[in-house]
Order: structure tokens, then sequence, then C-alpha cells
């Protein structure tokens, strides 16, 4: 579906008229439900396993490399298969895959290799349901309304995000990790289920006639990786073309090195920082979620009121200062009131700002490319985004051996702070 320049005033209850998309939607809001109640459960599971922030880093870099080596491939593919069968096909394989974790972890055969693999396996299927998940969406919803859709999906998320989370440590404390990773394991069911039901609008271009010398003949193995190649270097092609596109590059492998230290030592944190356990974690995920919920929402209106550089730089400032914020735990009274109050309120703010950037990045990258390009582009763009965080994660785990954990997140605060002053700076373009 495309999108025609219009005067017509769009609002979040025109996104109620799209059927196919809110379909998308259900399926996103059933999965990011069990993705919320195991979020609390694999992250503390990885550092109880090791009790080292080290190995966290470690198993944090390994997570990564699919969406680096993997995605650019899977991203050339989808671009001319049936989208909505690899969607439902990659979450039936992350489900069973998350129904292997539970079943080693009860019989007690879960080692932080085997957890570490398996975290792997489910983002290698991740790798190729990112790039069809954006490829679909032209064939399900006009453009024109991909703006309060995207503010509706990440509102909505976050609501089921937020209950799951909360819930996360009632189901921990009374039925246990085995029944927390259940959930998770349900919830990619549902979500194939409910992705079958789409009815998308297929735009998949013909591939073009190869020409080739009279008697000469191929493999299909061969004939697959020519047009693989042409394939991939169309999309190349495609970038250098747009310099929007490559600015989104280069803001996606910062942005994404800067919280490296961060996402890889959250619990470290929480633990050597502040002083607390799981019930600590658990609020700072509720208070990053709601900060996203709200800054989700919100965007939309702000975008219309601001370029894209400002909601970026915007965005980029208040969660960098707050990054830098959560490094002073030792500075601050150890009165677990207190410490509950300032954590959860830093992490609120970082939400906000991490929800800001996030969805003009979103935004601004589907609607600049075309749509015939828009899932192999997306992939790219995303696997070159990924490509700072596995060396950094490396490189954090030998630092985290020999520094403190707080010098490490401030470090990462102090490099999103001159990323976003640079981009301010030198008035780098996030639109076309």
């Amino acid at each position: 579906m495309t999108s025609e320049k219009s005067t017509e005033k769009i609002g979040y209850r025109d996104i109620f008229s799209q059927r196919e998309y809110l379909k998308l939607l259900t399926s996103n809001v059933v999965n990011r439900f069990g993705d919320a109640v195991d979020s609390i459960t694999f992250t503390w599971l990885t550092y109880a396993l090791t009790g080292s922030a080290s190995w966290s880093a470690i198993v944090f870099g390994l997570n990564q490399l699919p969406s680096i080596l993997i995605q650019p491939l899977a991203a050339v593919w989808v671009e001319k298969a049936n989208k909505k069968m690899i969607m439902a096909a990659t979450d039936i394989i992350r489900g069973f895959i998350v129904m292997l974790l539970a079943v080693t972890y009860i019989i007690n055969a879960l080692s932080p290799w085997l957890l570490a693999i398996l975290t792997i396996s489910i983002s290698t299927a991740e790798a190729f349901r990112i790039p069809a998940g954006t490829g679909i969406i032209p064939q399900i919803i006009d453009l024109k309304y991909y703006s309060f859709a995207n503010g509706l999906n990440k509102s909505l998320t976050t609501v089921v995000e937020l209950i799951g989370t909360g819930l996360s440590g009632v189901i921990l404390a009374v039925f246990g990790i085995p029944m927390a990773i259940g959930i998770d394991m349900i919830s990619y069911f549902i979500s194939a289920l409910m992705i079958l039901f789409i009815h998308p609008i297929e735009t998949v271009p013909e591939p073009a006639a190869e020409i080739r010398p009279e008697g000469e003949k191929k493999s299909a193995f061969f004939t697959w990786w020519d047009n693989y190649k042409m394939t991939f270097k169309e999309g190349l092609s495609y970038i250098k073309k747009h310099r929007v596109i490559i600015n989104f590059c280069i803001l996606g492998i910062t942005a994404n090195g800067m919280l490296v230290p961060l996402n890889a030592l959250l619990t470290p944190v929480i633990r050597q920082v502040w002083g607390q356990g799981a019930p600590l974690l658990s609020g700072f995920s509720l208070a990053l979620t709601a900060g996203c919920g709200i800054g989700g929402f919100v965007y939309p209106y702000i975008a219309k009121k601001l370029k894209p550089r400002t909601i970026i730089i915007l965005g980029g400032m208040i969660l960098s200062f707050n990054y830098a914020f959560l490094s002073f735990g030792d500075f601050l009274p150890s009165v677990a009131a207190i410490v509950y109050v300032m954590v959860c309120a830093i992490a609120f703010f970082m939400g906000v700002g991490v929800a800001l950037v996030s969805s003009c990045y979103g935004v601004q990258l589907v609607q600049c490319i075309e749509k015939d390009f828009l899932a192999r582009i997306t992939g790219l763009v995303n696997a070159f985004a990924s490509a700072s965080m596995p060396i950094l994660s490396f490189i954090i785990s030998f630092l985290a051996l020999y520094l403190p954990v707080a010098v490490i997140l401030l470090i990462g605060a102090a490099a999103g702070i001159l990323i976003f002053f640079i981009i301010g700076i030198k008035k780098v373009d996030f639109e076309e």
C-alpha cells in the first residue's frame, strides 16, 4: 500500500480502520507480553548461573551476532519470499527453542554455554522475522497512517509489557522459572496463529530474466546465489545513493554502541552499584517500559512540531544524562526507599529518551525507503546498526575484570552525550 500526500487530519482512531495491521498489532502485543515475563527471568538467570558481570557481557555479545552475520543474508532472501509465512514459521521455531530451554532447566542440564547457544538460536530466527515484519508493513497499511500506527503499536505493547514485567515477579515467586519461560513459549505460538490470519497485498516484484549463452546451465543453488549477490549489491547501491539512510546506519551503530554497557551489565549494575536484587531489576524494567510507552505515544504529536534531527537530539540527551545518573549509586544514601525512587525515575526518563529516538528512527526509515526495497534495506541497516554491539560486549567483558561497573556505565553515558552533541553541531539530516 502506498501513501499519497494529503491534507486530511489523521489520528489514532484512523488506525482501527486498518484491519490487517490490527492483526499484526495483536500478534505484537501477545508476543511482547511473553517477552516481558521472561525478560527478568533471562537476565537474572544468566547472572545466577555464572555470578559474573564479565560473563553477562559475553552472553549479550554472542546474542547480537545473528543480527550482523545472518540478518543481511536473510533480508535479501525475505525480500522475494512470503513474509507472512516467514513470520509465522520463525515464531513457531522460537517457541520450540524456548520449550527446550525450559526442559533443560527442569532437568538441571542448563549450563551458561547452552543458555548462550539457545539464545543465539532464538536471535537467528529473529534475524529472519525482523525484515519480514518490516517488509510486510506496506502490504497491510497505507503509509500515511504509519506514524500513528507505530505510536499505537508502541503504546499497546508498552502496556502489556508493563503488565508482564509486573507479573513476572509474582510468577517467579509462585510458579518458578519454568512457568515464566513457558508463558513466553505459548506467546510465540499464539503470535504465529494470529499472523496466519493476515491477508497482505503481495507486491513482490518478479525476478529479472537472466540471459545466458545457449547450452549453459546452472544448478538451482548457483542460480539462487547469483540472484542473491545481485539483490545484495542492489541493496548496498541503494543505501549509498541515499545519504539519509547512511546517517541512520551511523546513528544505529553509535547509539547501540553507547547502550552496550547498560544492556550487558544491567543485573550487575543493580547488584553492585545499587546494592539491590531482583525486585529493583523488575522495578527498573517497569519504569523503563512506562517511559517508552509515554515517549512512543507522544512521538506523533511531537513529530508534527519538531524536525526529526531535533527529536533525535532531544531524546538522545534525555537518555544519555539519565544514563550517567545511573552510575551514581555509590554516592547516594543506601536507604531502600530512596534507591527505588531514584532508580525508577532514572529508568522512566531513559525510556522516554529511547522511545523518542527509536520512534523517529523507525518511522523516518520506513518513509524514506521504496516499498520494494524495504525488507532488504531495513535488514542491512539493522545489521550495520548492530555491528558494534558484539565487539563492544567482548571489550566490556574484559574491562569488567578490572574496572568497577559504575565506571564502565559512565563511559557509555559520556559517549552518548558526545554522539548527540555532534549530531547537533554537524546538523545531520534524518529526512529527505
